[in-house]
């Protein structure tokens, strides 16, 4: 296959995924949660502490939300400047899974490597999520490429980059992204017998620096937590920010002794995780395992060494991840580079030797196949004709290419197929979220039915904090949640959210009210994937709001 169709379906995959983008409505609730983070920060220049509907908070590091308050604070806040700064980490994972793959093997290589990369599916869906392991992937492809630079060249360049970039994943999600940056590192050295380097005064200052350059996060716990025992964090007093961040919200959840327990974990949790989250390229890295082992003797030294690098990086961490038993399905996105580039070298050894095997060609075909089903029976489910009109289209132009590229045919089962079939599912996911929730969603709604409002008028959400937190990234008027009715205010005016069945209970209590909007709409936008499809479909019982203008009692 000619080189620059690798790079234009490479890009194909990034404007798809790009796309999701421009969907004015925040999906998750954890993202709504860190959003509400960021902009406390970014509203109050308060960059040392983290604070939630005006509580002290403590799970993660400071620098993910640092990162969005900095994007909130250079666009404004809205979906499009939270979900920005997660697609162009996503970005710079792919340019550091570009970079490695060059130092390692050939361009073409490089540029397969990247390909994966980008139509993984799980990564393609957290670059949009945002979750923390989006920032966390861009930081750590990124320290792992300047580690090995300086592993071969001892310039200060190099070293200052490495660990800045680790000190940047360590603010991300704790001390325990280290294993990761460095696993494969240090299975390089000791293939190679080069255990001498594991202390040596060369990589003892890498650590050290690394380790320094987290100063920041550590001086913003200490001034949060530490400097005032008397705050209240896990319904404990004296809680230590710099113990949580160094030990209990990494290597706690791991020994399960922190204050976030989870003991429902299963030793093959990942494994079936992987099986999907690692779409269309599945096969593709099981092959390039069983070849990678069975033609390791045969390789050059320098390959060999690549290839223990690579291993050590995915599966040593997806070893540690697979025995704790506190386990999230995106845990793994961070390893998904290492496996790209794997797969990657694979496939250039597989289109030198003019794709022979059959195998690898069959299992493409029935994984697009059963992905492009897949996309239209769902699109036709949910009965949206634009989502139908697209995902068609996009069929029609893999049925296009088929055709044009007929000659090729095993090159573009095992390559261009299974990416249109991939893009396709993932079209339908973003398209159908976007306008289910564009349709659904409370604090959306709510915001356009509120437009014009004073904005010296606060609104309270009552008994819904989730939508109090997210209503405040739509609306600039201040936004509170109240859970219980001594909570509304007592004098002045204020919008009040209330179910409905809720409101005819508290009129009494409220003063003059006076209906100005309503409708049928959805609080909880997570939970599970029928739930989801049963929205978008619109059978999915919706929760009957009103929203009210009270002129409290004086």
């Amino acid at each position: 296959m000619n080189l620059s169709h690798i790079k234009y379906f490479s890009l194909f995959a990034l404007l798809i995924n790009a796309a999701a983008m421009l969907s004015p409505v925040i999906n998750g609730g954890d993202s709504i949660t860190y959003a509400a983070l960021s902009q406390h920060i970014a509203l109050n220049n308060d960059w040392a502490n983290l604070v939630l509907d005006g509580k002290d908070w403590l799970d993660k590091p400071h620098m993910p939300f640092w990162i969005t308050a900095l994007s909130f604070e250079l666009l404004g806040i809205s979906a499009f400047s939270y979900i920005l700064p997660g697609f162009l980490f996503h970005l710079i994972g792919g340019y550091y899974t570009y970079r490695i793959a060059r130092l390692f093997y050939s361009r073409d290589v490089a540029w397969l490597s990247l390909l994966v990369y980008v139509s993984v599916f799980h990564l393609m869906d957290s670059s949009i999520e945002v979750k923390a392991e989006t920032y966390l992937t861009g930081f750590i492809m990124g320290a792992c490429y300047y580690w090995l630079r300086y592993d071969a060249q001892t310039r200060i360049k190099y070293l200052l980059l490495g660990a800045l970039f680790s000190a940047c994943a360590v603010m991300i999600k704790g001390v325990f992204t280290l294993i990761t940056i460095f696993s494969g590192l240090v299975c390089m050295w000791l293939y190679r017998k080069q255990w001498h380097k594991l202390w040596s005064g060369k990589w003892l200052l890498a650590y050290a620096l690394s380790l320094l350059f987290t100063a920041p996060e550590v001086i913003a716990l200490y001034l949060q937590f530490d400097a005032h025992p008397e705050k209240v964090v896990f319904g404990q007093t004296n809680v230590s920010g710099i113990k949580f961040f160094l030990w209990d919200s990494q290597f706690g959840r791991f020994f399960n002794t922190g204050p976030i327990k989870n003991t429902n974990g299963h030793p093959f949790y990942f494994v079936l995780v992987f099986l999907w989250a690692f779409l269309p390229w599945v096969a593709v890295f099981i092959a390039a395992m069983f070849g990678g082992v069975r033609r390791f003797f045969a390789r050059s030294v320098e390959e060999r060494a690549s290839f223990v690098f690579l291993c050590g990086a995915f599966f040593i961490t997806f070893g540690l991840f697979s025995a704790t038993s506190f386990q999230l399905d995106h845990y793994t996105v961070i390893l998904f580079p290492f496996a790209a580039i794997l797969c990657g070298k694979f496939l250039h050894d597989w289109l030198a030797q003019q794709g022979k095997g059959r195998a690898l060609v069959v299992a493409q075909l029935l994984l697009t196949l059963l992905l492009v089903v897949l996309a239209i029976a769902l699109s036709v489910y949910v009965r949206k004709p634009a989502v139908l009109t697209v995902v068609l289209a996009m069929f029609a132009a893999l049925l296009g290419y088929g055709w044009v590229m007929r000659k090729q045919l095993r090159t573009g089962a095992v390559l261009v197929f299974p990416l249109f079939g991939i893009v396709m599912l993932y079209a339908f996911l973003v398209l159908t979220t976007a306008l289910t929730f564009t349709g659904s969603s409370l604090a959306h709604n709510a915001n356009k039915q509120l437009a014009g409002n004073k904005p010296d008028v606060p609104i309270y959400a009552f008994q819904l904090d989730i939508v109090a937190r997210e209503l405040g990234l739509y609306n600039r008027s201040p936004n509170f949640a109240a859970d219980d009715p001594a909570q509304l205010p007592q004098a002045g005016d204020y919008f009040l959210l209330v179910r409905a069945e809720q409101l005819a209970g508290m009129r009494d209590r409220l003063g003059k009210v006076e209906q100005v909007g309503q409708g049928n709409w959805v609080v909880h936008k997570t939970g599970t994937f029928p739930r989801f499809l049963r929205l978008a479909r619109g059978e999915e019982p919706l929760e009957e709001i009103r929203i009210v203008y009270v002129r409290a009692a004086q």
